[in-house]
């Protein structure tokens, strides 16, 4: 009988040991968990600023559309601004042409009137 309780003690041994590495083991895997967890919380803080960040920049995008619609209509007021003076200056030289064309047609036709007329006899 001796020697099944000496059996039974062995195993009794045993399981003690082996509950004692589990329970070492699940310490340590809680322990990991406990990290896992951690580092989960920490990706998901980062994934919401990363959709943050995005949903900006599809905002920026939609801004930078504006401006550039709006700059292309600056764009074109500023070029009528600057081509302004050469057009004014152009219409001044086209009025002074047609008053000289027209100081010329009148000189040429107070020329020819002056050469009929002493022709004519009364």
């Amino acid at each position: 009988m001796d020697e099944k309780y000496t059996d039974l003690a062995v195993k009794l041994e045993n399981v003690d040991s082996r509950s004692k590495s589990n329970q070492n083991r699940l310490d340590h895997c809680e322990a990991a968990i406990k990290e896992l967890r951690e580092d989960q919380k920490a990706i998901i803080i980062l994934a919401n600023g990363v959709d943050k960040i995005a949903n900006e920049m599809v905002n920026i995008k939609e801004d930078i559309k504006d401006v550039k619609a709006g700059q292309s209509e600056l764009t074109e007021k500023v070029t009528i601004l600057e081509n302004k003076p050469a057009q004014e200056t152009r219409e001044r030289l086209n009025g002074m042409m047609d008053k000289l064309l027209w100081l010329l047609i009148g000189g040429a036709a107070a020329w020819l009137l002056s050469q009929i007329i002493p022709a004519i006899s009364w």
